[in-house]
């Protein structure tokens, strides 16, 4: 008898709504893995190389109840446009994009103001954010790696959707744009933590003396990024 090829799921009924679902496969993967994107709020299953599509099927159709609990809880993220109140370095502030020259960014009491095109407006802002940050966070590392003796090659900014901050063996401290929203205690924390990492690229108790020596209070800085103000943060998005 002729057996039909099983297709490929694009999509799966979560609570009423159909929700694009990824596979891929992975070489690596010793048992199918299955998440939500924290971005998209895609479902996303990743098989083992040998493992065929009626099983990755059942397997979604078996755990319907926890993505449906999984994505609910799950904080919405939030388009950036004009009147939206955005933080940056702790205070909120008011967007105004104002379709007239200048072309910069400008803040003011409260507010924070975009000129230029407004179609442009949103990339604009982007990039002013993630240069005053690269700037505040320069600071912040340069006065850590001279408070433990260590120095980084440098410092680059990026757009990670789960991560504050990461330090590489090429001794380059990355950070996540998003700090500059964050109260100025916040972002300096990060910044110790990762050039912390110069010197210990772990979580031992040697890695958190280092730590201390720069921020004694991390504790509270390090609760604020796990906690809703700090993930909040994780759900601003320009596009």
């Amino acid at each position: 008898m002729l057996k039909l090829k099983a297709i490929e799921p694009e999509s799966v009924t979560l609570a009423g709504e159909n929700v694009p679902v990824r596979i891929r496969r992975s070489a690596a993967a010793k048992r199918m893995i299955l998440r939500i994107c924290d971005v998209s709020g895609d479902v996303k299953v990743t098989l083992p190389k040998r493992t065929s599509i009626r099983a990755a099927s059942r397997f979604i159709a078996e755990h319907t109840g926890w993505l449906e609990k999984t994505r609910a809880a799950m904080p919405v993220a939030e388009q950036v446009t004009d009147g939206y109140t955005i933080h940056y370095r702790g205070q909120p502030c008011a967007l105004v994009f104002s379709g007239q020259a200048p072309r910069k960014v400008a803040v003011g009491d409260g507010t924070i103001v975009v000129g230029g095109p407004v179609d442009l407006a949103p990339k604009r802002l982007l990039n002013w954010l993630k240069t005053e940050a690269r700037q505040q966070l320069d600071l912040c590392a340069s006065h850590h790696a001279a408070t433990l003796g260590v120095s980084y090659a440098r410092i680059g900014i990026g757009d990670m959707r789960s991560r504050w901050g990461s330090c590489s063996s090429a001794r380059t401290l990355k950070f996540n744009w998003r700090l500059i929203m964050a109260p100025d205690d916040v972002l300096d924390y990060v910044a110790a933590h990762e050039v912390a990492h110069l010197l210990e690229m772990n979580h031992s108790p040697r890695f958190w003396a280092h730590v201390m020596k720069c921020c004694p209070e991390f504790d509270r800085q390090r609760k604020w990024l796990r906690t809703g103000p700090g993930q909040a943060l994780m759900k601003v998005r320009f596009d």
